[in-house]
């Protein structure tokens, strides 16, 4: 029996779920494609409740990195329909914009706070495509709605405007693991992990959200890490701005079954995690060799995606 919590940020109810266990492997993702490791998993699938996640995606530096990623791959007609549309605000800070304003948008338009991910069960690689999208309150739907209304530019400048900053925001979010897989724990926003024996406890969700950030960027300036994530993408742009908003997000899904989740210390499927997790410095190493990947194959895709709208 698992017991957790679900709720959108101002509320949480309660659900149970009763499972018989048996094996189950999990297959290596893309970036280490080493043995995979092979997990308790569900032989009578319960129902996984979908959660909101209250915790903001990528902090400010991972949006800004991604933003500047994006920036410098733009061309000149690309950059000026952009300058003109934003009056000459960068994408590293238009990025930012659906955190800042939060609260505003919450009250505009109800659900606004679960744009920023889509819930997929982590250990139901087998499930449907596209998970429940309540109200159309999900990456996805806000993704593609924004999307429809930048490339229509007979709308007035302050709709395009918004329409950018959604863009920008939520197609850096789902590039982030856990914004796009679920464990009946908010996208880990309920997982307790401490990043080092020294360091406060924090949701794994946040780790993931900052601290590999940081591991990654180690210290460098934002401009000068985007600037070396570009350099050593230059050959294969092409190959990485192929796909489209459900592939990309169906990579972190994979990424957080076989390493967020999948090599978490102690996780099993359908089995909650109780007590604060160690992270072993391995861990993070790895996670922050995906962050920088993750931060550049979003800036890269959002240049694509914004050459071809404006």
């Amino acid at each position: 029996m698992v017991s957790a919590a679900a709720g959108d940020g101002r509320r949480s109810v309660q659900y149970r779920i009763f499972v018989m266990i048996g094996p189950e492997p999990m297959t290596p993702h893309p970036y280490f494609p080493r043995r995979p490791s092979r997990w308790l998993a569900a032989g009578a699938l319960g129902l996984l409740a979908l959660a909101a996640v209250p915790a903001r995606a990528w902090g400010p530096e991972g949006h800004r990195i991604v933003g500047l990623v994006a920036g410098d791959l733009l061309d000149a007609r690309s950059r000026a329909a952009l300058d003109a549309l934003t009056g000459g605000e960068s994408l590293a800070e238009v990025g930012l914009w659906l955190d800042r304003e939060r609260d505003r948008l919450r009250a505009e338009h109800p659900g606004s706070e679960r744009w920023h991910y889509d819930n997929r069960p982590v250990c139901e690689p087998g499930a449907a495509a596209e998970p429940p999208c309540p109200d159309g309150a999900c990456a996805r739907r806000a993704y593609a709605s924004a999307l429809a209304r930048l490339e229509d530019h007979a709308l007035p400048r302050a709709e395009r405007l918004e329409a950018l900053r959604v863009v920008v925001h939520v197609l850096a979010d789902i590039h982030q693991p856990l914004h796009a897989a679920d464990h009946g724990d908010r996208g880990g926003n309920d997982v307790e992990v401490r990043v080092g024996r020294r360091s406060r406890t924090k949701s794994l969700h946040a780790a993931w959200d900052g601290d590999f950030v940081k591991r990654a960027v180690r210290g460098e300036p934002e401009a000068a890490f985007a600037a070396q994530l570009v350099a050593q993408h230059r050959a294969t742009l092409a190959r990485i701005e192929q796909g489209d908003f459900a592939a990309w997000e169906a990579e972190s899904t994979d990424l957080a079954r076989t390493y967020a989740y999948g090599r978490l210390p102690g996780f099993a499927c359908r089995r909650a995690v109780e007590d604060t997790v160690e992270l072993p410095p391995k861990y993070s190493d790895g996670a922050a060799e995906i962050v920088a990947e993750r931060l550049a194959r979003a800036g890269i895709r959002l240049a694509a995606v914004l050459r071809a709208a404006l």
